[in-house]
């Protein structure tokens, strides 16, 4: 199966899980990131803020988390509550035990 973006929502639990933005990721703030940093892929972190933002938001409408006239910026996207928000488990353990 292709990596997706949209759908998935649900699937985490079954036996075949779609690990998409709308059904695995905890946080929108990681989208803005992943984008900005890598994006597009023949010219890294050449999108301004604004087309970032633009893109986070359509990929959010589209995975049903936001309405389509939501307004996205850096005020707004880090109080989205992403689907699988509360899906992963905290660990507290030191990565390189001893340490």
């Amino acid at each position: 199966p292709k990596d997706r973006l949209v759908g998935g929502q649900g699937s985490l639990a079954t036996e075949h899980p779609i690990k998409t933005i709308g059904s695995y990721w905890p946080y929108a703030t990681t989208l803005y990131d992943y984008i900005f940093r890598a994006m597009p892929f023949t010219a890294p972190q050449s999108l301004t803020p604004d087309e970032v933002y633009s893109l986070v938001a359509w990929l959010l409408h589209q995975n049903g988390i936001i309405p389509k006239d939501a307004v996205m910026d850096a005020r707004t996207l880090p109080a989205i509550r992403m689907p699988n928000r509360d899906g992963f488990i905290s660990d507290s353990r030191p990565d390189v035990p001893g340490r």
